[in-house]
């Protein structure tokens, strides 16, 4: 059941306000059974009503990761984030060269990032919400540089750090605006917001439309450029830029994803694909534009 005590099929009907404009919203699409609405002013996509905690808690667990927990999976998996992360990097170290080395990685997972960043000499530290991830993490850096919960419940120092960066989580929090505000508390006066999300504007949603992957229960706000500059406008920063993502992928990872979150025609062309492509050229780095924008922004 819902929070509010109406079921999701219940509140189809009912006028849904963006969270970030207030202004009223569409019905465009479902996800399962919950309706995703379009912001006409702000041009966010956002589901209303949203999951429950138990009904997101049965995705979020420990086969969420599409490696399986299998070690010749997940060292192929790491190899091809740190990859993705380096890149990352290197937009950070063009953004503030030889600059602040404080460097704070908002849901980092398995740590990919913040190894790379504690390899070009930051001081990185991390908030992941997964205990098992959190484990990973700090024995790959070798120190207790992560904490367990979210940017709501771990204390963290007000305006310390340097660079924070958030890859792929803004989608899934509940209140965008008050994430982003944290982020703000949380930045040295100069630093550099680094953030990742897919994008309503990028080529896959334009081809795919309501059958796009990025399509999921999980995902709570599907974002435009439009709405990531009002959002970070709205919450003190400046200097905001935004540009396709490109990550290092493979075949392999491709055809994982496409086999759990389906899209009709695409998932059976990329299985087709995996299944006459040898290992070795499978699990060979590409670097894809992805569905995603990277924006960075200053306080």
């Amino acid at each position: 059941m819902h929070e509010s005590g109406e079921s999701p099929s219940s509140a189809v009907n009912a006028p849904a306000l963006c969270p970030l404009c207030r202004a009223p919203g569409r019905l465009v699409c479902s996800v399962a059974e919950y309706p995703v609405h379009l912001c006409a002013a702000c041009h966010l996509e956002f589901l209303s009503p949203q999951p429950d905690d138990v009904a997101l808690g049965s995705i979020y667990n420990e086969s969420y990761f599409l490696h399986g927990q299998i070690p010749e999976a997940e060292e192929r998996m790491s190899e091809m984030k740190r990859a993705t992360a380096s890149r990352y990097m290197d937009i950070i170290e063009r953004i503030r060269p030889g600059r602040g080395r404080r460097l704070l990685e908002i849901g980092c997972g398995h740590g990919d990032m913040l190894v790379e960043a504690n390899k070009r000499g930051y001081v990185v530290a991390g908030v992941e919400f997964s205990t098992h991830a959190v484990d990973v993490a700090n024995q790959r850096l070798a120190i207790s540089a992560v904490c367990a919960g979210s940017i709501g419940t771990v204390k963290l120092p007000a305006e310390y750090f340097d660079v924070v960066a958030f890859v792929d989580v803004i989608e899934h929090v509940r209140d965008p605006k008050y994430f982003v505000e944290r982020v703000h508390d949380l930045l040295a006066p100069g630093g550099v917001l680094v953030m990742v999300t897919p994008a309503l504007d990028s080529w896959s949603r334009r081809i795919m439309g309501t059958k796009w992957m990025e399509y999921k229960v999980e995902h709570l706000y599907y974002f435009s450029q439009l709405s990531i500059r009002r959002l970070f406008g709205e919450c003190g920063f400046h200097d905001v830029e935004i540009r396709p993502n490109r990550k290092v992928l493979t075949l392999d990872y491709v055809w994982r994803h496409f086999n759990r979150f389906k899209v009709p025609v695409v998932s059976l062309l990329i299985t087709w694909l995996r299944r006459i492509t040898p290992d070795a050229l499978a699990h060979r780095h590409v670097i894809i534009p992805a569905s995603g924008m990277i924006a960075t922004a200053r306080k």
